[in-house]
């Protein structure tokens, strides 16, 4: 669930950005041909990608590689007007970077590395890192691609834009590829989480927490039925508003209230509606804790 909420947040794109969702089951050219017959999009607009791959090795940094048996990678390539084509990777990196930021515990930790040019391509590349555990780990990477790119044949195809609003010329727009590995993005935010909680409780930021909010009750004997069945309507009401919801009526074992709030703290939950004895207007939780979740 936690590797889910990350794939959202990715996909969303950068502010300001129209991004779409493409297929990796097609070339990137018939992406890119489906998205202007379908939205006909200005530039800079993206699509993202995801893909597959078995037995994979993912480089963190010069010495040090994870290896998968099952990963993931996400992409999204960014369709530029070529004379824009720098300022519009200086943006997104800075962007990049800040959604790191604010994503973790520890937003000091995350940095962009030193732009690269190749001297033949003339691709230039940038990475957002982090330094854990005394290691600088590759956690981006962004490429930008010259129109005149060699690469750009294969992946664009006869896709072109127009040089103007007026203008009837048509040109190769540069490329600007962002990738990641969502297992070690993942891992990235779970060490993070580990490392700035301590021993008794994980920080992990609401809007990737794998579950949004807890449905407990309060221990006594003599309301606990009503209580159960209190709280178990309350966690089908904040489903139906797409919540991810734990429920914990069932699992309490007749643990105090601060035990429960204290596993919940260890397990990253970061919200908790505890049923004590009556709880008016349910209707309106869901819009409630909807406007929290996603600020």
């Amino acid at each position: 669930m936690l590797r889910n909420n990350l794939r959202d947040e990715f996909r969303r794109g950068e502010a300001g950005t129209a991004v779409y969702e493409g297929s990796s089951v097609i070339p990137m050219r018939e992406n890119l041909s489906f998205v202007k017959e379908t939205f006909d999009p200005n530039v800079p607009f993206g699509v993202t990608i995801e893909d597959r791959f078995a037995n994979g090795k993912v480089p963190l940094n010069d010495s040090l590689t994870l290896n998968l048996d099952q990963g993931h990678t996400l992409s999204c390539r960014y369709l530029i007007n070529p004379s824009t084509s720098s300022k519009f990777m200086y943006k997104v990196q800075r962007q990049r970077n800040v959604w790191w930021m604010r994503y973790a515990c520890v937003p000091g930790r995350f940095f962009i590395s030193d732009p690269r040019q190749d001297a033949d391509t003339r691709v230039q590349s940038v990475a957002i890192k982090s330094r854990l555990g005394g290691e600088e780990l590759t956690l981006e990477q962004l490429e930008l691609f010259p129109a005149d790119a060699a690469a750009l044949e294969e992946e664009l195809g006869d896709f072109r834009i127009k040089v103007g609003r007026t203008s009837s010329k048509r040109i190769r727009p540069s490329m600007l590829r962002l990738r990641q590995c969502v297992e070690v993005v993942t891992l990235q935010i779970v060490l993070d989480a580990f490392e700035s909680g301590g021993d008794a409780s994980v920080r992990i930021h609401r809007k990737l927490a794998p579950f949004s909010v807890a449905s407990c009750v309060f221990p006594t004997t003599r309301l606990m039925p009503e209580l159960r069945d209190l709280a178990k309507h309350l966690c089908n009401v904040l489903r139906k508003a797409n919540l991810t919801v734990l429920d914990c009526s069932e699992r309490n074992g007749g643990r105090s209230l601060a035990n429960q709030l204290h596993h919940l703290d260890s397990i990253a939950v970061p919200y908790c509606c505890c049923c004590a004895s009556s709880v008016s207007r349910i209707s309106d939780l869901p819009e409630y804790l909807l406007k929290i979740v996603t600020s």
